[in-house]
Parts: structure tokens; sequence; C-alpha cells
């Protein structure tokens, strides 16, 4: 039982590193408005790179994060990406057995869901967009597999986990777009708001107003952080995009607790 366990593991995070370093390419493509279809090539000097160097984490640390071929840096971003991947991937096996018929969906479910969010977090980080396209397509995804019964939103009845998603989605987009429109765009973007109703579809109702509490928290953390050290200043704008994924993951892994406990405190 427990080595069926351990490859499960295994098999949970070489594949979420696997989906990290996809994320990297539709980041980058997505950017650069290119295809995400084709062969990875050196920023650089543009020449495909060999199959041998594409293997996640351990190919950039073999090189020394250097091409092969020009010998210029590789971007600290594909490696971290790829780590972060692994260890949502070795996350979602640890919390759902992969091989199981009854927790095999929850584990693919919380696997592409959680990874899908790397692309659109390196580019809030990196260039402050976000793919709203990409973002949308997804929570249509999530939201559909989410009402039969497949994803974060089960146990319930039809009609329970439709209007579960539905109010999820619906109080998330109102909620930020009326940020977006209160400050003119000053306090988040667009962006934002595809972002919320991507959490609404993957989480539905309750969870997603623990993650929306949970990211504020953590976003206002390190924003008071940052002014006591000096490193942020009055003014300075942050990407949002972290806090909102931090307060998603976190909502997806001990949000159940918490709402439990609100339930026994209030009750």
């Amino acid at each position: 039982m427990f080595v069926e366990q351990v490859i499960g593991w295994i098999f949970g995070a070489c594949l979420g590193a696997c989906l990290g370093s996809f994320s990297n390419v539709i980041a980058i493509r997505w950017h650069a408005e290119s295809t995400v279809f084709g062969r990875s090539a050196c920023p650089s000097c543009k020449r495909q790179i060999k199959a041998r160097h594409l293997v996640p984490i351990f190919s950039w640390l073999y090189l020394r994060g250097h091409c092969s071929n020009c010998g210029k840096k590789i971007h600290v971003q594909y490696p971290l990406v790829e780590l972060a991947g692994l260890l949502l991937g070795l996350i979602a096996a640890i919390r759902h057995e992969p091989f199981s018929m009854y927790t095999g969906p929850q584990f693919w479910f919380e696997l592409i869901f959680s990874t899908a969010l790397l692309a659109p977090l390196v580019m809030d980080i990196r260039w402050k967009v976000l793919p709203v396209e990409y973002l949308g397509g997804l929570s249509i995804i999530a939201a559909i597999i989410n009402v039969i019964g497949f994803g974060v939103v089960t146990g319930f009845g039809f009609q329970t986990r439709l209007a579960s998603v539905i109010l999820g989605m619906a109080f998330a987009g109102l909620f930020f777009a009326f940020q977006v429109l209160a400050s003119r765009g000053n306090w988040l973007g667009i962006g934002d708001i595809w972002l919320g109703v991507y959490m609404g579809a993957v989480l539905g109702w309750p969870l997603l107003p623990i993650s929306i509490y949970l990211a504020y928290l953590i976003g206002g953390s390190v924003a008071i952080g940052g002014l006591l050290l000096g490193s942020l200043h009055r003014g300075d704008r942050l990407p949002f995009a972290p806090a909102l994924v931090s307060g998603m993951f976190a909502a997806m892994w001990i949000g159940p607790l918490l709402y439990d406990w609100i339930l026994t405190a209030w009750t």
C-alpha cells in the first residue's frame, strides 16, 4: 500500500513538473503573441533546443542555467515554475490518490487547474498582464467539470453544485469589477476580474470568499512587510495575481477546515 502511494506521489510530482514546463511555454509565447505549438528554441540564438535539454529542472541544472548553443543565460523563471509545478503535483497526489477510481478525478482536477495558474502568475509578475481569453476558457471548463461532480465541488446534488459554481463566479466577477470601476483601474485590472471568475469556477461557494479573504490577507501582509523593510514605497503598484493564486491554493487545501471552524464558532 505504501509503495503504491509513493508511486502515486512520484507520478504526481513528475507530471506537475512537466505541466510547469508547459506553463512556461504558454506564458512566453502568449506574451510574444506566437503559437504554443512547435519546437522550443533559445530566446537568444533562436536555435531549437535538443530533447535531452528539455527535462524539467534537471536540464537547467545540468546546463548551469546557460544555453548549450550560444551560452547565454536561461532565465531562472524556467526551473522555478517547473519546481512549482512539481510541488503542486506532489500535493495533489498526496491529497488524492491518482490511481483510485474514487479520488482520481479530484487529483486530475486539482493538478490541471492549479498548474494552469502558473502561466498567468508568471505573466503578471514579469509583464503585469493577464491572459483574459485563457482564463475565460479554463473557467468554463472548470465550471462544467465541477457541475458534473468531478471537481472540488463534490458530494452535493446537481442543482446544488450548479448553484455553488454560478454563485462563486458571479460573486468574484462582481466583487472585482466593482473595485476596478471604483478605482478606475488603479487598484485592479480587467485581468484580475477574470482571474477571480476562474477562482469561482474552480472553488465554487463557499470556498470562493474564503480564498478572497486569504488573498487579501497574504497580499496585505506582503505589502506591509515591504513598506516596513523599505523595499516598497507608497504608490508602488504590485501585481495582485500572486496573492489571488496563493489564496486560491490555500482555500483549496485548507478551506473546508476553515469553513467547518467558522460554522462551529458561530453556531
